[in-house]
């Protein structure tokens, strides 16, 4: 899942962080890295019911050596 498509899922940046209770700067942080993590996008997809799927893999675990 990305980030685009969880902020359109629940309005705004404010209202992602309020459903998981995380800061804004986590949010920061993930589109600074450009990925999701793998254990919030589980919780994501338990608060939208299932209508956001996490990835299929750990966005950490397919980073090249020049990404880390």
């Amino acid at each position: 899942m990305s980030i685009e498509e969880v902020i359109a899922w629940f309005g705004n940046l404010n209202q992602v962080c309020i459903a998981l209770k995380i800061a804004p700067q986590n949010m920061t942080k993930w589109k600074r890295q450009g990925y999701i993590p793998y254990k919030q996008q589980f919780r994501i997809s338990q608060l939208t019911k299932g209508k956001l799927k996490p990835d299929k893999t750990d966005p950490v675990l397919t980073l090249t050596k020049d990404e880390i």
